[in-house]
Order: C-alpha cells, then sequence, then structure tokens
C-alpha cells in the first residue's frame, strides 16, 4: 500500500507539472465556472489517481496468474528449504524433570511458587542416572562429541540439568542457556487445592489443548511460545552455530516437551491430545537422520526422527507421528475431525506420498 501510495505521487505531481506547461504554453481562459469545475472534477483528484494505480496493479496481477508463470497449487511447493552453512548436531534430547515434591505432594503448590519447587531425593538419583545413560550413548560415538543445555528456568529443571551434568567433563559442554519459553504451563499463582483438581476434571472434558486455567494458560498458549523457541533453535542450527558432534539437552517439563514435539513433527491436536506426559527424567531422543541422504534442500525438521525407544515412552504416539512430513506431502492429517483420527473431513487427495528412502522408519 506505501509503495501505491507513493506511486500515485508521483503520478500526480508528474500529471500536475505537465498540466502546468500545457497551461503556459496555452492562454489561459476567464472563465470562472470551467476553474471551479477542473478543482473537483474527480477524474484529475489525488484519489482518482490512488483508485487507477491500485486498478493497474491488480491487472497486472491478473495478467502474471493467468499467463501461468508463478501460480500456486495445492500440493506443488514454492519455496525451498535448507541452507549452506547448516550444521546438523547429533541428537536433540528432551527430558523432562526428575521427580519433584509438587509430583508426591500436589498441595505443595499452595504454599511454593511453581518455579521454586524443588526434586525430591529420589528425584536428584533420576537426574544423575539420566547423565550416565546418555554419557554411555553418547560415549559410543566417539570422544569429541559436545553438549549443549537449554533450560527452563523452574528450580526442578536447572537441578535435573545440573545432575546430568555431572556425567561429563566441563570441556564436553559448549554452553547453558536459561530459556524461559521452555517453562512450565502456567497453572495461576499459589493455588487452591480443591478449586484447582475441579479445574482440571473440567479441562478433561473441554480438551487439554484448548483449556485455559484461570489466571493461567492454555496449551495453546505454551504452543504459541514453543513455537518460537523452536523456530529460533532451527534457525541457530541453519546459521551453524553448533558443531556435527553436539548433542541438544532440553531440560524442561512433561506438558512443554510434547508441546514440542507436536510443533517440531507437525502433529494435530487431537494426535497431541492421545499423548500422555513421559516418566520424570526419561529422555527423550531426536536422532538425525544418518541412515540415509540428507538433501540440501529439506527442512531441518525432516532430518530428525524420533527414536523407538522413545517412541514407546510416549503412550499413545503412533509411527507415522515419529518424523516431520512437510504438509504439501500429507496435509490429509490436518483434515481429521476431532479425536477420531480415522474420520477424515475429505477422502484422501491424490498428492505425492513422501517416499520410502525417505520415510522408512521410526
Amino acid at each position: 500500500r506505501e509503495w501505491t501510495m507513493a506511486r500515485a505521487r508521483a503520478i500526480s505531481a508528474s500529471t500536475t507539472t505537465t498540466r502546468g506547461r500545457r497551461a503556459r504554453a496555452t492562454p489561459r481562459r476567464r472563465s470562472t465556472t470551467t476553474t471551479r469545475r477542473a478543482a473537483v472534477d474527480p477524474r484529475t483528484s489525488g484519489e482518482a489517481f490512488v483508485r487507477d494505480a491500485v486498478r493497474d496493479e491488480n491487472r497486472a496481477a491478473d495478467a502474471v496468474r493467468g499467463a501461468g508463470s508463478d501460480h500456486f497449487l495445492v500440493g506443488e511447493p514454492t519455496y525451498t528449504y535448507g541452507s549452506t552453512t547448516r550444521k546438523l548436531p547429533r541428537r536433540i534430547v528432551l527430558v523432562r524433570h526428575g521427580e519433584s515434591e509438587g509430583n508426591v505432594d500436589e498441595s505443595e503448590y499452595t504454599r511454593t511458587p511453581d518455579s521454586q519447587v524443588r526434586l525430591t531425593a529420589r528425584g536428584h538419583e533420576q537426574a544423575e542416572s539420566t547423565g550416565r545413560e546418555l554419557r554411555d550413548m553418547m560415549d559410543a560415538d566417539g570422544d569429541n562429541y559436545k553438549l549443549f543445555f537449554y533450560i527452563s528456568p523452574y528450580r526442578r529443571s536447572k537441578e535435573t540439568a545440573i545432575g546430568i551434568a555431572k556425567a561429563f567433563s566441563g570441556r564436553q559442554i559448549l554452553g547453558v542457556r536459561e530459556e524461559p519459553q521452555l517453562r512450565e504451563q502456567d497453572f495461576g499463582n499459589f493455588q487452591d487445592y480443591e478449586r484447582k483438581q475441579a479445574e482440571k476434571l473440567e479441562r478433561h472434558r473441554f480438551g487439554r489443548f484448548f483449556y485455559r486455567f484461570p489466571n493461567g494458560e492454555s496449551g495453546a498458549d505454551v504452543y504459541d511460545r514453543i513455537t518460537m523457541f523452536s523456530d529460533h533453535m532451527v534457525r541457530d542450527i541453519d546459521a551453524g552455530r553448533f558443531p556435527e558432534d553436539a548433542n541438544m539437552i532440553l531440560c524442561t517439563h512433561g506438558l512443554t516437551l510434547r508441546l514440542f514435539l507436536m510443533r517440531w513433527f507437525h502433529w494435530t491436536v487431537a494426535e497431541y491430545e492421545r499423548i500422555a506426559n513421559p516418566s520424570n527424567s526419561q529422555p527423550i531422543i531426536l536422532e538425525r537422520r544418518d541412515s540415509i541422504s540428507i538433501e540440501a534442500s529439506m527442512h531441518t525438521k525432516e532430518c530428525y526422527v524420533l527414536a523407538q525407544e522413545s517412541k514407546e515412552g510416549l503412550s499413545g504416539c503412533s509411527d507415522d507421528m515419529c518424523t516431520m512430513i512437510l504438509p504439501e506431502e500429507c496435509w490429509s492429517r490436518a483434515l481429521q475431525l476431532g479425536p477420531d483420527v480415522n474420520h477424515s473431513l475429505l477422502p484422501p487427495p491424490a498428492v505425492p506420498k513422501p517416499s520410502a528412502e525417505r520415510f522408512d522408519e521410526c
């Protein structure tokens, strides 16, 4: 619009200059009636020039579409992915915090701010055990690997990250970044126990994704901030800011972890709502696809697959939810109605299917 207005002003100025030159070359008429009419003639007003400029732009756009030089069809992508600077980390590891005092006794939230709830002694043991498990897995890759931590600012997530980091040497840790977007869903401030239990029952009837707790967040709200976080992380990966032997460790919370997976793999709301939280401190691992040739044009999220053991740790997760499939290749998933994922709004469209070698395993 700004460009169109600027163009209209330029045309107006040019026309005014031309009229001035003609006026100097032609004897001026004395008729005041003609002068008054010219002053209000809509054909020479500024609004007319704007209208004409918009009309010309629309005609030009219609001509381009009519020529078929750049028009878009469903199932026909007009964009490319990937980056020449991209370096793909070896793994992305999501870890729900270890057992917390709030997991053992929900009344803890009535007297302690959610962000300050601590791990139990068992939770500390779980975190350290997870660290040793991850170290054994990464040692199998060689001894040149690195770790980069993204952590929720909540105390129980930080304590979990500390327990995991104990299994590694300082030189193996590239860095640690506190990321508020990875925090727990906001349930309100100090919680009234009886009221919160009633709200959770109401959430079950209303739907876990869309239900918003009074003075808190809905799952959809958390999804929005997780979208921002994952987009930033992908941009960092595409910019080559992490070495290819790096392992990204995200210490977060159960619902936040599931919403990260929903955003990464493009799950539908119905698919998300059938997934249960993983156990405390259980690593959920996204493996880089080293078994296939990763093309430079592939989206960064396409280059990772949910490990089989991790899939088994997410009750309700199916094989087709273990990879990110571009919407132009499988857009019928978005047309499922409600929790019945077998009931589709339309029959499966005749669109290109993912090749077997790109999506052959979970």
